[in-house]
């Protein structure tokens, strides 16, 4: 083998390394939001299903439709994009927050609107900055970029309507 064979192939190596190495990063990223955002679909889905009052409901289960969407939309990008398996549930830690939601709903009776919403916004905010934080790497793909900024979008409209119930 000639030492420009041999170049070329290291070469080759590095940069293939370099390319697995960045969807690597950009798969962890995509995981996180991944995994934040079934923390907010269950979150939204459970406080549809808790909530008396009529107009929350609708806009909690509209929400949840919507990360539902979002859920299958990044789903796909990780697998097919980033050839990595999607995580398929959300953290423990919100899984303990509903919990929580659940012991301070029992404790105002299900009364207070602003309770609810505050927690909502808190959830919300985190999953805000995961999708901040990754659309911040310059190495984000187009593809996944423009679903992230679309996503992330509809995630800070959405927030904002939780205000006007």
């Amino acid at each position: 083998m000639s030492s420009n064979t041999a170049t070329g192939t290291l070469a080759s190596q590095l940069a293939s390394d370099d390319a697995a190495s960045l969807h690597r990063n950009i798969a962890e990223k995509c995981q996180i939001i991944l995994e934040t955002l079934y923390d907010s679909y269950n979150g939204y889905k459970q406080c549809a299903d808790d909530c008396k009052d009529t107009a929350m409901k609708l806009l909690f289960r509209t929400i949840a439709t919507s990360r539902a969407e979002f859920i299958g939309q990044l789903s796909n990008v990780i697998k097919v994009d980033l050839g990595v398996e999607p995580i398929k549930s959300g953290s423990a830690i919100a899984a303990a927050h509903r919990t929580w939601i659940d012991v301070k709903a029992w404790f105002t009776d299900g009364r207070d609107k602003s309770v609810i919403v505050t927690e909502v916004h808190r959830g919300e905010q985190v999953l805000i900055k995961f999708y901040e934080a990754a659309l911040e790497d310059p190495n984000m793909l187009p593809k996944i970029r423009d679903l992230l900024e679309e996503q992330l979008k509809k995630v800070k409209e959405q927030n904002l309507s939780v205000d006007t119930i």
